[in-house]
């Protein structure tokens, strides 16, 4: 069954549209829409049955001259052409079918035209000409109006005598200019590809000057001076060069703007940066935890050391993890681990963490409304490089955690946090000594780090301060508000947003112990059982597990052997054992008194310490090896004088050389002593004469006394000897 105004089109690009169709469909009138000449026409319905049928013609879905117009869009002239138009023929349109009928059209139309003489004066020719559009365009009143958009052949090329320059004339120059050629463009074409698009160092300007440069001069040397010196072509030699206008010009007609600056820049600094913005991130969310993301920045603030607060240690990194429905600050890191999974394993922790516990470390006390967020999400959005390692696996399957990865130097798809980075330094840049402003290494300019001040827990401070405000007073203007909170209105803060979220669509969040989530986050190494205690990281731990099962004694007895330990970098003095038993297991290993110079401090800063050292050491080696080799030089030199010394016993046999050794070494050791005795006082000669006189003399025995001395091993030889000696019989 066919409708009024359907469209047959049929091979060849004939199209007909049907005008009217008898109520009992044996035949209808239609009309060729593309025939300027054209008039309406009877045709069997059984004949256009058929043609769709058998394939030689087919129904177009789509009306090309249907649109949504609406007269307030329109200019009043062409609503007044419009009304005008119809006026004319609107009582010949109406009286259907007899406007169709050829041997009646002529009569009804000379019979309209005298009929409205008075009111409009006009002609047949005219009447056609305002049928024939009505019929061909949908028989609307929109049909009739004007079609200013086709004037002036736009969009196409306008072909003139080349030898008359087009356009306007030149003002100042006295140059006629010439026309744009085929072959010119051909050449506007490779200079736009060649030196604009794919190059981004040229400016517009800059490719144009190319472009004149390699394909409008002759390029010459000067035989004197040795410099290169370009000449205009013979063919613009008189007319001059093409202008930048020009060149702009056909740039657009001939390339996709957006096209060239995606080719400027690259795809994906176009899709960051240029391209149009239609999407939202609270579409992808129903609720408090649907989806978290994660991202660092480095602050633009230089610290100093906490061990030695006169080394300056560089700039922070901040890593910050938001929910998206409702904005909050859900997790953050202020550490000095670069971007990389320790830094987000760290701030992912955090999103676990008793807030208010959190927050007392640093010395700042809140109540667990002001921060109430200790859960995990459905889905984590962050960096490719920084969330993709094997470690999330973890996460992902212990926690049931999905994990999704945005492109390189695709920063947008994370906004949300993305605009978090703008918002904080906001708060706290001009109060902070040490944060560097935009004329930083610029000549002239403040060496800002000079001025740093806070370490990395007093930087921490004010870091989860921003977070506070943000999270309980920071309002959004621009929120994307659902229907259903709208209707609340509820204000656009975000611990107001959470609360409403935990109370309407609480669905998403999972609440885990702390500690096993911790656990499954921290980093993995392998550490030394030693003598000396566990040894990671040239520090050394002891656990309970260790001791009952002597693992020290046993490594000092036999041999060292690893074991798998989870630590965390921020603090040093605790490291994870896992346990064989069980992936959830572990023991908590505390440092020993021998790393003692370690304690409170993060692995980082241990790094460094141990760093130090070693450079101390290192510088310390030269000195060291040239006083070795004084010592060499030394020892070598006694050694020759004790061989000068030494009188020749050529003529002596070995034996009557090695024989007496214990006679002599007694007589040395008498010898020494002489030297060696302690004179602890001198009493007076008259002292001394009369305690001669009055000193009662006993004879020395004749069997010599025990000297005290420890028995060398010429002794104990001596004596086993004689006992054997002894016994024998």
């Amino acid at each position: 069954m066919f409708l009024k105004n359907d469209l047959i089109q049929y091979e060849g690009d004939k199209t007909i549209r049907i005008l009217w169709i008898h109520p009992e469909q044996p035949y209808a009138f239609t009309i060729e829409i593309g025939d300027v000449h054209a008039l309406p026409q009877s045709l069997s319905t059984n004949n256009l049955q058929a043609d769709l049928s058998d394939g030689k013609a087919k129904l177009l879905k789509s009306d090309p001259f249907f649109r949504i117009v609406k007269d307030e869009a329109l200019p009043p002239k062409h609503i007044n052409i419009r009304d005008k138009a119809y006026s004319f023929i609107e009582e010949l349109v109406a009286n259907q079918p007899a406007i169709f009928v050829e041997n009646k059209r002529w009569h009804l139309i000379v019979a309209c035209i005298k009929k409205n003489k008075e009111k409009y004066k006009t002609t047949h020719k005219t009447i056609y000409l305002y049928l024939r559009r009505y019929w061909q365009r949908g028989q609307t009143k929109n049909a009739l109006l004007p079609d200013y958009s086709k004037c002036g052949a736009k969009g196409e090329t306008r072909t003139s005598n080349p030898d008359i320059k087009r356009g306007r004339p030149r003002k100042y120059s006295e140059e006629v200019g010439l026309n744009v050629s085929e072959d010119m463009r051909k050449i506007f074409k490779v200079a736009v590809s060649r030196f604009y698009a794919t190059d981004s160092k040229f400016t517009l300007q800059g490719a144009f000057d190319e472009m004149i440069r390699k394909f409008f001069c002759n390029r010459e040397v000067d035989n004197e001076s040795g410099r290169i010196i370009h000449q205009p072509k013979d063919e613009v030699a008189t007319s001059g060069f093409p202008t930048v206008g020009q060149f702009t010009y056909w740039l657009n007609q001939d390339h996709n703007r957006p096209d060239i600056k995606r080719k400027r820049v690259g795809n994906k600094a176009y899709d960051k940066d240029l391209r149009g913005l239609l999407g939202t991130s609270n579409a992808e969310v129903w609720g408090p935890g649907s989806r978290y993301q994660i991202d660092a920045t480095i602050a633009d603030v230089y610290l100093v050391s906490r061990i030695d607060r006169t080394k300056i240690i560089g700039r922070p990194v901040i890593y910050i993890v938001i929910d998206v429905f409702s904005r909050m600050i859900v997790g953050l890191y202020v550490g000095l681990e670069g971007p990389s999974w320790v830094g987000a394993m760290m701030a992912l922790a955090n999103t676990v963490t008793d807030k208010q516990a959190f927050c007392k470390r640093f010395n700042i006390k809140i109540e667990p409304h002001e921060w109430p967020c200790h859960h995990l999400p459905s889905t984590i959005l962050g960096d490719k490089g920084e969330i993709e390692a094997n470690i999330i696996n973890t996460l992902m399957n212990n926690f049931n955690v999905i994990v999704e990865n945005a492109s390189a130097y695709r920063a947008d798809w994370k906004g949300i946090v993305e605009q978090r980075f703008k918002l904080l330094p906001a708060m706290f840049k001009p109060y902070v000594p040490g944060y560097i402003e935009p004329d930083f290494r610029e000549r002239g300019s403040k060496d800002y780090r000079l001025d740093a001040v806070l370490d990395l827990d007093q930087f921490t401070q004010i870091i989860i301060e921003c977070a506070l405000y943000y999270n309980n007073d920071h309002e959004f203007k621009h929120y994307d508000r659902d229907q259903d909170l709208a209707s609340d209105n509820i204000p656009a803060v975000p611990v107001e947003l959470w609360e409403w979220g935990i109370a309407n669509r609480s669905g998403q969040l999972r609440i885990y112990p702390e500690e096993l989530v911790k656990f499954s986050l921290l980093p993995a190494q392998l550490a030394t059982v030693t003598m000396f205690g566990i040894k990671f990281g040239g520090v050394y731990y002891t656990c309970q597990r260790a001791m009952e099962e002597l693992w020290f004694d046993r490594a000092r007895q036999n041999n060292t052997w690893k074991v798998k330990v989870s630590y965390d970098p921020r603090d040093a003095d605790e490291i994870y054992l896992h346990s064989e038993k069980s992936p959830r297991q572990f023991d908590v290993c505390h440092m020993i008194e021998r790393s003692r110079a370690y304690q409170n401090v993060s692995s980082w800063e241990i790094e460094q310490q141990q760093f130090k050292q070693k450079k101390t050491s290192a510088n310390h080696a030269p000195s060291q090896q040239l006083a070795r080799s004084n010592l060499a030089g030394r020892v070598e030199t006694i050694v020759a004088s004790a061989i000068q010394q030494k009188p020749d016993t050529s003529h002596l046999s070995n034996s009557c050389q090695t024989n007496n050794i214990r006679e002599n070494r007694a007589l040395e050791k008498a010898e020494n002593r002489k030297s060696e005795v302690f004179n602890l006082g001198k009493t007076s000669t008259e002292s001394l004469n009369q305690a001669a006189s009055n000193a009662k003399v006993i004879k020395f025995p004749t069997q010599p006394i025990d000297d005290y001395a420890e028995p060398d091993i010429t002794d104990i030889v001596a004596d086993n000897n004689k006992g054997n000696d002894d016994e024998r019989p």
